[in-house]
């Protein structure tokens, strides 16, 4: 279920529905539930103002559990939302009604879709929210846990054959970024693809009056997704305390869910870092602190935590990879820097200059709300739709 809006895959899901349905389309979700029953009717109330929502009976099975089952067979993130149950619910409700369209969101649950336009007909498109291999293998690469890149390695080749047969025969892929077209290019030459980036409520992310510490550094996003675990770990561990050193009254702040998992490394630091896991409200951390960072080493597609910090007029370093799929530049809306070193030089400067900090935020203001508001993301989506409905020719499913 897209909710709560604490990670970048519900915010897109959520906001193109949304939007979707103030643009006049009728909008039916199927989902699954979330964790715990007050979370679901949670999220239902939120959602239910703009689609009709279905889910099934049980919230996603547990991650161990489901690479446990895929030790010898199976990509891990379709396997664990693959249900008999899904199945069934789909077929019930596509009997009962007619669709023009079928949007599916993520590779995770391509295989619904391919099942959908087999069995019924109905036109199906992808959105794209991240190259999944790319990020599996990304993963790999920097994971230094032997056996957690073993797996990594393992699933983003089983990923690989599966989300090459999505791209190809899907009627439509949306992606988020040119870089993100060019590697699924690579697996699935022939696919129909069309870029659509991310967008960010440049309404509810503004600048404020707020006074900002000086000394106040922030990473946002759940700690749940690996990549930003990751990237939250290696500024820790590598790029921290060469900050530290240099400037000692220095506080790093880490916003998002399941924030057990950065503790181990966060405690040695004392009272320099502060770690609030899912907060009411990140706007508050964002309009205090000086410098969001954006440290990731894994990932696709578009970091949102990046277009929220733009539209809140922030100073931001970012590697080249967090920065990945956007139109901002160096050293205009942000700085970016890879290596630990330079990253650590980066905020330093920041945290000293004023003036650079004040200048990169209204440049980053203004390109959200020229390129990435919502209503304007939704008209792309609108557009693709149809595109497809006029009926461009795709290969037969395999």
């Amino acid at each position: 279920m897209p909710y709560p809006l604490t990670d970048g895959g519900a915010i897109g899901i959520y906001n193109i529905t949304k939007h979707l349905s103030l643009q006049g389309h009728e909008v039916t979700l199927l989902t699954f539930p979330l964790e715990t029953p007050e979370a679901t009717a949670e999220g239902l109330r939120a959602l239910r103002q703009f689609a009709d929502v279905h889910l099934v009976s049980k919230p996603l099975p547990k991650r161990w559990r489901v690479l446990l089952r895929t030790v010898f067979r199976g990509a891990y993130p379709i396997e664990r939302r693959q249900t008999a149950e899904m199945y069934r619910l789909i077929e019930r409700i596509i009997q009962d009604r007619a669709f023009d369209i079928v949007h599916v969101d993520h590779s995770h649950m391509g295989p619904y879709g391919l099942w959908i336009k087999e069995r019924f007909g109905v036109p199906i498109v992808l959105r794209e929210h991240n190259f999944e291999t790319m990020i599996y293998e990304r993963f790999a690469e920097t994971e230094r846990n032997p056996l957690k890149s073993f797996v990594a390695r393992l699933h983003s080749k089983r990923l690989r054959k599966e989300e090459a047969r999505f791209l190809a025969n899907f009627d439509a892929v949306a992606a988020i970024s040119a870089e993100d077209v060019a590697a699924m290019k690579h697996v699935a030459p022939h696919g129909n693809y069309r870029i659509i980036p991310a967008g960010v409520d440049s309404d509810y992310f503004h600048p404020t009056d707020t006074p900002v510490d000086p000394n106040s550094i922030l990473s946002l996003g759940p700690m749940s997704w690996d990549p930003n675990y990751d990237a939250t770990r290696y500024f820790l561990e590598s790029i921290f305390p060469l900050i530290l050193k240099k400037r000692p009254a220095t506080v790093f702040h880490i916003v998002g869910a399941a924030e057990h998992r950065i503790l181990p490394f966060a405690k040695p630091f004392g009272s320099a870092v502060q770690v609030h896991g899912r907060v009411p409200d990140v706007r508050d951390y964002l309009a205090r602190t000086a410098v969001l960072v954006v440290p990731l080493r894994v990932g696709g597609g578009m970091r949102l935590k990046l277009l929220e910090g733009f539209a809140a007029g922030k100073a931001i370093v970012s590697t080249s990879i967090g920065a990945e799929g956007n139109e901002a530049q160096d050293g205009i809306h942000l700085l970016i820097r890879d290596g630990a070193v330079p990253f650590a030089d980066a905020v330093l400067r920041l945290l000293s200059e004023l003036g650079l900090r004040s200048s990169l935020g209204v440049n980053a203001r203004l390109l959200a709300e020229r390129k990435y508001s919502w209503p304007s993301i939704v008209r792309m989506v609108t557009h693709l739709y149809e595109e497809v409905l006029l009926g461009t020719a795709r290969p037969p499913v395999s």
